[in-house]
């Protein structure tokens, strides 16, 4: 009786500890590939944010030009 637990032991505690390895590893893999879509998505966002902001500041400097132009044409 006490060789079946002496080998339930010795093979029953490398199989956990593999599966516990294994179970981390993945765990902190699929971590990882989350963050690095969610810092794609930020890059994104941040992208479409200074597209944003590039094209308001064409559209102020088309309308400081249609202004300008304006009071020169009543002076």
């Amino acid at each position: 009786m006490q060789a079946v637990w002496i080998v339930a032991i010795a093979v029953g505690i490398p199989v956990l500890s593999g599966t516990i390895t294994r179970i981390t590893k993945l765990y902190y893999a699929n971590r990882d590939k989350e963050r690095e879509i969610s810092r794609g998505a930020e890059s994104e966002s941040l992208e479409d944010i200074q597209a944003g902001i590039k094209e308001l500041k064409r559209r102020v400097g088309n309308l400081e030009t249609i202004l300008l132009d304006q009071e020169n044409r009543t002076q």
